[in-house]
This record gives structure tokens, C-alpha cells and sequence, in this order.
């Protein structure tokens, strides 16, 4: 008797025990259930805020996504995009149905599934074959990316000649252009940088309101060091300038790597409230290499000398800086004593400010361009590649660069010892 009680008694504990765990079930399972409709109906009300590609169906949100694989290796696992869709649907992408991943095995444990294969110059300074794709996919497209200076980063090999489909860089010759500033007009519309800009001419003057804005400037000229090691010797240059500075009773002052200690670390208000110029030398000397460092001159009334490597008239407005390559120190240092001396002469180089902003680019859009691009028919269907890749990313001479360093075989040995080729890229339309 006792035995069929406590027998019972167990039977109905474990039908207790069974009916709560199908109502905790049940209540898991519609949570799981309407998080997940959740998500997709407000993707899909994203959806309708936003163009998509031409032909889509709008049955699903994940119809025809377009993966995109960041490769990496153990040694250099980088990642400077971002994971899944999220970065595209965070930076308000016109096209969002893309996918960003490092894992290789993620489409049927096969990388040539991929629509496209992202290669960063981090990782391809040091070209090794074991590392790269062995295999690839007639429809993938190979992108190579930097934001890093084609001087700095020059690649060797000749195995990267005719490998990559696009360019991702701040070359305006890229298919992805992401430069590191960008000129508006007071409407929004971009003006710069291009390979072809029509400024205004007819700048109007500066306002007396302006003017009296800048009055406590009292020094001529400073350089505020943004790297202290460069390639190029910059100090050879300063040191002519400021010779020749002297020679009219002005001064450079340099400030940062041991030099002038900038106040709480910050030159900027110091700049602003004291000088009339401002030294911009680009720690690199490369094509179309424009930093954002000529915006701590622009954004505090200071006007810009630039020394680089660009064509400047392709990125900041014309009658807004002075041009350090064009010249000799002495005469630039003779125009900045007369400048200084005629003070309306100074205020010209101000009237930009009536017209144009001058900005940091906003460095994601690259990322939405990339997917745009995947979703055009036309540019998936054209094949595009880069037949001399080295020469188009580092336009002067790989011997200089390139010898011995970096030869697999006496193949790559050779060809650094070419004389510059004239670049070309290849293109066929299916």
C-alpha cells in the first residue's frame, strides 16, 4: 500500500514537473518566435526607406545577399569593416543587403562561393603565395583596400600585377575613392576632391566681423609635427624656411616631437589665436595622399602651407593656401612678409569660408559604395582587372623601392629593375 502512494505521489510530481516544462516551452518559443519577426519586419520597414538593387523581389530580406570575405590569416586576423550586415545597416547604406565575414568556410565551407574578397594593405605588405586565395572563382571580385600611402606601402611583387578586380583607397583614380577630406558647397553638393574641380572665381571678400575675428594674430608661421620618424627629411626643407623667414625678421615655430610643447597637448586654440600660416608637410609623399591634418588650419583661421605630394588644385579651393612645392622658400617667405605686412592681401585667402566647407570624409562610405557595387549588373558583369596593379599604386620607380627586398625568384628581381610602365586597366564587358 505504501509503495502504490509514494508511486502515485511520484507520478503526479512528474506530471506537474512535465506540464510546466511544455509551458516554459511554449513561452520560450513564442519569444523566440516574435523577436525573430520582430527583426525582420523592422528590417523590412527599413527596406522601404531604401533603394534596392534592380530586380529585387522584396519577398525576403535576406534575398540574393552578397557575401563579401575579409581575408585574413592567424598572423594578421584583422577585421576593419566590421561582422554580418550590420555595419552596412548602422551607416545608413543605400544597398544593405550585403554580408561581411572572415570565415572562410562559411558558404558550403568553400571561399570561391564569395561574391567578393576584401585584402587589406596590412596584410599584403608582406605578399607570401601560401597566404593568398590558391584558388579563385572567373565571377569573384578581388578588392585591394588602404588608406595607408602608396610611399610608405609599396607593393614588390609582380604576382600583384593583374590580380585585383577594384580599388578601394584615397586615389581619386580608385574605383572606391575615399578620401581623407572632401570641399562642399554651401548647398550640400561635393565639389572635391576630383580629377577635374571648377572653383568659384569670383569669391566674395571677407567680412569686417571676420576680419576682426583674426586680429590677435601676432606670428607668422608654425608647424605643428604630427609624426616625429617620416620617410621624407621634412626638417631640411624647415630649416631653409625658416632661414629665409629670418631674413624678414619672422619666425617658424615648430611644435611637438621635443620641439614647442603644445598647450594641454592641444596647438589648435594656439594656432587660431597667434598665427597667420600653418606648415601642412603630408608625413608621406604620394599621389593624391591629402590628409585631414589641413584641417586643424582651415577649421581655426589659419591659412594652409602644404607640401605633398597631390595635385592640390583637385582637393582645396583655389586662393585658400600656399603651395610649398611651387616655389622657392625664398620667395614663399617673401610672400608671406608682404601678405603680412598687407593685411587685405592676407584676408583673400579666407574668402573660401563664404562658400565652401571644408570637411573630414566620412571614411564608411566606401563600405556602401563596395555593396552598391555588387549589386550593379554592369559592374558585375564587366571584368576589370589591374594588368600593372604595382605601378598604379606606387607611381614611381620600384627599383628605388622594391630591390633586393621582397624576390621570391629572379622573376620579381627583374621586374623591379623595369623603368616605369605607363598603367593600365584592363576592362571587358561580357
Amino acid at each position: 500500500m505504501y509503495i502504490a502512494l509514494k508511486t502515485e505521489a511520484f507520478a503526479k510530481l512528474f506530471f506537474l514537473v512535465s506540464c510546466a516544462g511544455l509551458v516554459m516551452y511554449g513561452i520560450l518559443a513564442f519569444y523566440t518566435f516574435h523577436t525573430a519577426y520582430t527583426t525582420v519586419v523592422d528590417l523590412e520597414k527599413y527596406n522601404q526607406n531604401f533603394p534596392l538593387f534592380e530586380g529585387y523581389k522584396g519577398d525576403r530580406f535576406y534575398t540574393d545577399l552578397k557575401y563579401i570575405l575579409v581575408w585574413t590569416t592567424p598572423e594578421y586576423f584583422q577585421n576593419p569593416l566590421g561582422e554580418g550586415q550590420a555595419p552596412f545597416v548602422k551607416y545608413d547604406c543605400p544597398f544593405y543587403n550585403c554580408y561581411l565575414s572572415t570565415k572562410k568556410d562559411l558558404l558550403n565551407g568553400d571561399y570561391k562561393n564569395f561574391d567578393a574578397v576584401f585584402m587589406d594593405i596590412g596584410f599584403l605588405r608582406k605578399w607570401k603565395k601560401m597566404a593568398l586565395p590558391r584558388v579563385r572563382s572567373p565571377a569573384q571580385k578581388y578588392i585591394f583596400h588602404s588608406m595607408r600611402s602608396s610611399d610608405e606601402t609599396p607593393i614588390c611583387t609582380i604576382n600583384s600585377d593583374n590580380y585585383f578586380n577594384w580599388t578601394w583607397t584615397y586615389k581619386l583614380s580608385s574605383d572606391i575613392v575615399t578620401p581623407f577630406i572632401e570641399v562642399r558647397d554651401l548647398e550640400g553638393n561635393r565639389i572635391s576632391p576630383r580629377l577635374t574641380v571648377r572653383w568659384k572665381s569670383n569669391m566674395t571678400k571677407l567680412s569686417q566681423k571676420d576680419k576682426e575675428r583674426m586680429n590677435t594674430k601676432k606670428k607668422a608661421v608654425a608647424w605643428v609635427m604630427n609624426s616625429c620618424r617620416t620617410r621624407t627629411n621634412r626638417m631640411v626643407f624647415v630649416k631653409s624656411l625658416r632661414n629665409a623667414l629670418r631674413e624678414h625678421s619672422l619666425e617658424l615655430d615648430i611644435y611637438g616631437c621635443k620641439m614647442l610643447p603644445c598647450p594641454n597637448d592641444d596647438c589648435r586654440k594656439l594656432l587660431e589665436r597667434d598665427y597667420y600660416y600653418s606648415l601642412v608637410y603630408e608625413s608621406s609623399h604620394a599621389e593624391d595622399y591629402v590628409t585631414d591634418e589641413v584641417l586643424k588650419a582651415y577649421h581655426h583661421d589659419v591659412v594652409p602651407i602644404v607640401k605633398g605630394g597631390a595635385n592640390y588644385q583637385r582637393f582645396l579651393p583655389e586662393g585658400s593656401y600656399l603651395n610649398a612645392e611651387n616655389t622657392t622658400v625664398q620667395k614663399l617667405a617673401a610672400h608671406i612678409d608682404y601678405s603680412i605686412r598687407n593685411l587685405d592681401v592676407y584676408y583673400d585667402y579666407h574668402r573660401w569660408r563664404n562658400h565652401y566647407t571644408i570637411k573630414k570624409f566620412d571614411y564608411w562610405q566606401g563600405l556602401c559604395q563596395l555593396c552598391e557595387l555588387l549589386h550593379s549588373r554592369a559592374s558585375l558583369e564587366t571584368f576589370s582587372s589591374y594588368e600593372k596593379f604595382r605601378s598604379w599604386w606606387y607611381t614611381d620607380t620600384l627599383k628605388d623601392r622594391c630591390y633586393p627586398k621582397g624576390a621570391e625568384n629572379m622573376v620579381d628581381v627583374l621586374s623591379y629593375m623595369d623603368s616605369k610602365n605607363k598603367v593600365n586597366k584592363t576592362v571587358v564587358t561580357n
